[in-house]
């Protein structure tokens, strides 16, 4: 079962990890502060939003189905995370940092005990597979009770020691500052909330808009109390619930999109419904996109290169990619242009499947 507003919402919250990521590597926070601002913002609400969109998915698409029938499916999950994350990791290190590609940089990365940074969150994900593998007979039973009080103990998890936390797969479950990661146990409540969601009903849904609004102005205050944003690494408990209600306005602006996408019209009452249908198909394909673009922008930053303005040229030839509205422009020109090298992909796959289908019917096919 594919639910739109699913890829929607991973659409949208693929453009504004990619956008983070551009500001992260070129943007300048000294002369564009709002850069940085920005920065913080994605990171607050990203990964929580794209791990209930991941509790939604397991919940339709495993945990509705018996466990054997959803095994495949959850196994090949965790392979292309996990595969994804190593791919990811390889190039930081060799395009990024520039050191030498050899096995034993591989194996690290394979095994889990070297995580580069801005891969960590893919690894993430094939843990929380594993752990729908593990859990899958107690998900299934999941009620939302039961779902509120194992979130407020995953919540509480955030108090643990975490300069005690040693081996690196363990800080990868549980925290710890070795190193940047999304530690899947304070994470959990996101995970969980999806997959309530998925099944609930108007009241249900509303139960968690409540919980969700409380969760927030909890972190606020925390915020607040604070003078600053709390720990993202390890996450402190306020980082944890601060992004709740906008995790649920992703929600349910990925809805509102997948109903103005529905909405049939001609001419400029066209152009948004062809920008939903674009935000769905880059959300059903999250994982290219992402790794696509983590290539790209490690081998433009280990090697220097950033796009340069042109005075007398058009949009966004014009604009610095330091800036906030330069990195904008170039983040939408990175994201279209993956997007036409997984059509040409796509196009050559379908050839070739069309090519081997008349050869079996003995139409051999010319080149």
């Amino acid at each position: 079962m594919r639910a739109r507003y699913v890829d929607m919402g991973r659409g949208l919250l693929v453009a504004a990890m990619v956008y983070g990521h551009v500001m992260q590597f070129f943007a300048d926070t000294q002369i564009f502060p709002l850069a940085g601002r920005l920065i913080d913002g994605i990171n607050l609400l990203v990964f929580p939003s794209f791990v209930f969109f991941f509790g939604v998915t397991a919940a339709l698409a495993y945990l509705s189905r018996p466990f054997l029938q959803a095994l495949p499916g959850m196994v090949r999950t965790v392979i292309r995370a996990w595969l994804a994350f190593v791919l990811s990791g390889v190039a930081y290190r060799v395009l990024r940092e520039n050191r030498v590609f050899g096995p034993g940089t591989v194996r690290r990365i394979m095994w889990l005990s070297d995580i580069p940074g801005w891969s960590e969150f893919l690894v993430s994900f094939a843990l929380y597979g594993l752990l729908l593998i593990a859990g899958f007979a107690l998900l299934r039973r999941l009620t939302p009770l039961a779902a509120l009080l194992a979130g407020a103990v995953c919540v509480g998890c955030c108090l643990i020691p975490y300069d005690r936390v040693q081996p690196v797969q363990l800080q990868l479950i549980i925290g710890g500052r070795d190193f940047a990661c999304f530690p899947i146990v304070q994470y959990m409540p996101y995970f969980l909330a999806g997959i309530v969601y998925a099944r609930g009903d108007a009241r249900t849904h509303r139960r968690l808009a409540g919980v969700a609004a409380l969760a927030t102005v909890v972190g606020a205050l925390a915020a607040m109390r604070m003078g600053h944003l709390p720990e993202r690494f390890p996450p402190h408990w306020g980082y944890i619930l601060l992004p709740a209600l906008g995790v649920g306005s992703v929600v349910l602006l990925s809805h509102a999109l997948c109903a103005l996408g529905a909405a049939e019209g001609k001419g400029p009452r066209r152009i948004p419904g062809l920008l939903c249908t674009a935000l769905m198909r880059m959300g059903g394909a999250s994982l290219f996109y992402l790794l696509s673009s983590n290539l790209v922008l490690f081998t433009m930053a280990g090697r220097g290169i950033a796009p340069q303005m042109a005075a007398r040229s058009i949009l966004p030839w014009t604009l610095p990619i330091q800036s906030t509205v330069g990195a904008l422009c170039w983040t939408f020109v990175l994201l279209l242009t993956i997007a036409f090298v997984r059509n040409l992909a796509g196009r050559g796959g379908k050839r070739r499947t069309g090519s081997i289908q008349q050869q079996d019917l003995g139409h051999p096919v010319q080149n």
